[in-house]
C-alpha cells in the first residue's frame, strides 16, 4: 500500500484541485445585470452575425477534423516503424517488419474506401435536386 501512497496523492490533489478551480468559477463569475446585455452586437472580429446564434455547423466540418486525427495518428504510427527497420532487418525480421505495417495499411485504406462508399467526402457540390 505504501508504494501507491504518492499515486493516490497525486490523484487526490488533482480533483481537488478541479473541484476549487470549478467552485472558484463559480464564486467569481460576471453576471449580466437584469439580462440587459445586446446579443446582436459584433463579437471581437467586428462584423455582424446573421442568423440565430445557435446556426448548426454542417457535419462535414467535424468529419474532416476526425479524419485528419486519424491520419496524423497513422503517421505517429509509421515514424517509429521506419526507425527500428533496421534492427528489424539487422535481426532476420524484414519480412515480419514489412507485413505488420502492410496490415495496418490496408486496414486504413479499407476504412477510406468505406468512407468514400458511404458518401462522406461528398459535400453535394455537383448533385442535382429533385423537385416534387
Amino acid at each position: 500500500m505504501t508504494e501507491y501512497t504518492g499515486l493516490f496523492l497525486y490523484f487526490g490533489l488533482m480533483a481537488l484541485a478541479g473541484v476549487v478551480f470549478v467552485g472558484l468559477s463559480h464564486l467569481v463569475q460576471i453576471r449580466l445585470k437584469n439580462d440587459t446585455y445586446d446579443w446582436s452586437r459584433p463579437y471581437e472580429c467586428g462584423i455582424r452575425t446573421e442568423g440565430l446564434p445557435l446556426d448548426r455547423f454542417p457535419v462535414h466540418y467535424y468529419l474532416i477534423g476526425i479524419f485528419f486525427v486519424i491520419f496524423d495518428v497513422e503517421t505517429v504510427f509509421m515514424v517509429p516503424w521506419a526507425v527500428v527497420g533496421n534492427d528489424f532487418k539487422a535481426a532476420g525480421n524484414h519480412v515480419f517488419w514489412f507485413v505488420e505495417m502492410l496490415v495496418f495499411f490496408v486496414i486504413l485504406v479499407i476504412g477510406f474506401l468505406y468512407l468514400l462508399q458511404q458518401g462522406v467526402f461528398n459535400w453535394g457540390h455537383g448533385e442535382t435536386e429533385e423537385s416534387n
